[in-house]
């Protein structure tokens, strides 16, 4: 599943791979279906997330508990 949720992140947020790495739990808003990054010069860049990736993202939240 982990897998699955990184090459579908890449896919459809066309973050970079450094970005991918460096994502925390508290940058992923299940709520709102955002992730917030940092972008260049220190700018914050809000994310949408594909609607289809919210429940696999949950569901591994939870599995990690």
């Amino acid at each position: 599943m982990r897998n699955e949720i990184i090459f579908k992140l890449l896919v459809t947020t066309d973050l970079r791979r450094s970005k991918l790495v460096s994502l925390t739990w508290e940058l992923v808003d299940l709520v709102s279906e955002t992730i917030r990054i940092d972008g260049k010069g220190k700018k914050e860049r809000i994310l949408p997330l594909q609607p289809h990736l919210i429940p696999l993202l949950a569901s591994y939240k939870a599995s990690l508990r």
